[in-house]
C-alpha cells in the first residue's frame, strides 16, 4: 500500500479556539487539516486558516471546501495564495460545487460544466497567468462590463494576480471535491487532486477512483500522477452503539452528497438506496452536520457501511482496506458535536487508530 496522507477537519466555530485546535492536531501527527467555508454557519474561512497558520509550523491547511459562486475566482485564488505565503507553502485550495454556503442564501450547487470552467480559471489565477478580461468580467454578477464608467485612460489587458510575481513560492495545489461521475471526471481533467465524497463504502470509493483515473487518461494526464483522496467519517469507541450515535449526523451529511438530485449516484444495494432516497426527502439543512430528521432514517447497518465506527481494531482494518484501493489521502472527518464522548473517541483516533493506520500506509 502506497504512503497515504491522513487529514482531519477543524470543528471549533470560534476562530481563536480553532487556532488552538490546529496546534493540537499538528501535535497529534495529522498531515493536514481542513476548514469548511460556509459563511452563514462558520466564521470566514480565510481569517480562520490564517490564525491556524500562525499557530502551526508543519501541518497543511485547506479549505474543506469553498465554492466558486460566493467569491470570484480571482478573490479565492488571491486568498489561497496569501495563505500560502503566510504559512510557508502549506496552503491547499479545496473547491466544490457548493452546498450549505449556497443553501443559506437560497441557491443550489453549480452546474457541472460551469464547475469545470471555474476550476480551469482558478488554475490560471493560481499560476499567475492572464485570464481574458471578457471571461473574468462574465463572472461578476450585476457588474457593468467594460471601462466606460471608470475614470481610466488605459485599462489592464487581462486579469491576473499581479502580486504573485513578487514572491518565490510554489503554486497552491487545487483539489476538487466530487461525488457524481461527471463531477469526478471534471475534477480529474482540471484539478491537481480529486477528493471523493462517497463516504466510507469501499465499492463506492473504488468506483470513484476508476472514474477519475479513466478521465485523467482520456485527457492525456498520467492517471498515476493524479492525486485522489476520500472523506470518511471515523469514530472509534469501545461501545459501537455510542460510536454510531456520534457518527450518525456526519454519515447522513456525507451520504446525502450521493443523492443530491433525489436519485442515487454510484453503486448501492437496495437497502442503501432506500435509506438514501429517504434521506434526500427529509434532510433538514437547519440541523446540517448536527442531526435532526436525517439521522432518524439511518439504521445501524447503513452507519456501519457508510461510516467507520466501533472498536479501534475494527477501525484500523477498515482504513487499511480503503488504503488498498489506491487513495493518496484519507480525510478522517470528525463529527461536529458537543457530545462528551467525542473527546474519548478522538483520543482513540489520534493515539491508537492514526499511528496504526500510518504504519500500514507507510
Amino acid at each position: 500500500m502506497a504512503k497515504i496522507e491522513f487529514w482531519t477537519n477543524l470543528t471549533a466555530k470560534e476562530p481563536r479556539s480553532g487556532a488552538q485546535e490546529a496546534a493540537r492536531l499538528e501535535a497529534d501527527g495529522w498531515d493536514g487539516i481542513a476548514m469548511v467555508d460556509s459563511q452563514c454557519m462558520f466564521p470566514d474561512v480565510w481569517t480562520y486558516l490564517t490564525l491556524c497558520a500562525q499557530a502551526t509550523s508543519r501541518v497543511k491547511l485547506a479549505t474543506g471546501v469553498t465554492n466558486s459562486i460566493t467569491r470570484h475566482p480571482s478573490v479565492t485564488a488571491s486568498a489561497a495564495s496569501s495563505l500560502q505565503l503566510i504559512s510557508g507553502g502549506r496552503a491547499v485550495l479545496g473547491v466544490g460545487r457548493g452546498d450549505s454556503a449556497l443553501a443559506y442564501i437560497g441557491a443550489s450547487p453549480m452546474p457541472i460544466a460551469q464547475f469545470e470552467h471555474h476550476l480551469a480559471i482558478l488554475q490560471q489565477y493560481l499560476r499567475g497567468e492572464d485570464v481574458p478580461m471578457d471571461v473574468a468580467s462574465s463572472l461578476v454578477p450585476g457588474a457593468r462590463i467594460g471601462f466606460d464608467n471608470l475614470a481610466i485612460g488605459t485599462g489592464p489587458g487581462g486579469s491576473r494576480i499581479k502580486w504573485l510575481s513578487d514572491f518565490d513560492m510554489p503554486k497552491v495545489p487545487l483539489e476538487a471535491f466530487a461525488t457524481g461521475p461527471k463531477a469526478i471526471e471534471a475534477a480529474a481533467r482540471t484539478a491537481d487532486s480529486v477528493i471523493l465524497g462517497l463516504a466510507a463504502e469501499p465499492n463506492r470509493i473504488g468506483w470513484g477512483i476508476d472514474i477519475a483515473k479513466k478521465a485523467a487518461a482520456a485527457h492525456d494526464r498520467m492517471p498515476d500522477a493524479l492525486k485522489i483522496g476520500a472523506y470518511v467519517c471515523v469514530v472509534p469507541h469501545s461501545d459501537v452503539t455510542v460510536a454510531r450515535r456520534l457518527a450518525a449526523a456526519t454519515v447522513a451529511t456525507m451520504a446525502r452528497f450521493s443523492v443530491m438530485n433525489r436519485r442515487v449516484i454510484g453503486p448501492a444495494t437496495d437497502c442503501q438506496t432506500e435509506v438514501m432516497l429517504k434521506l434526500a426527502e427529509v434532510y433538514n439543512m437547519n440541523t446540517h452536520g448536527k442531526g435532526g430528521a436525517q439521522i432518524d432514517v439511518l439504521n445501524a447497518d447503513f452507519i456501519d457501511q457508510f461510516g467507520i465506527v466501533g472498536p479501534v481494531e475494527h477501525c484500523i482494518r477498515r482504513i487499511r482496506k480503503l488504503g488498498e484501493l489506491g487513495v493518496d489521502r484519507l480525510m478522517l472527518f470528525l463529527p461536529l458535536s458537543n457530545d462528551p464522548e467525542i473527546e474519548t473517541s478522538y483520543r482513540l483516533l489520534a493515539r491508537e487508530v492514526l499511528p496504526a493506520a500510518r504504519e500500514a500506509g507507510s
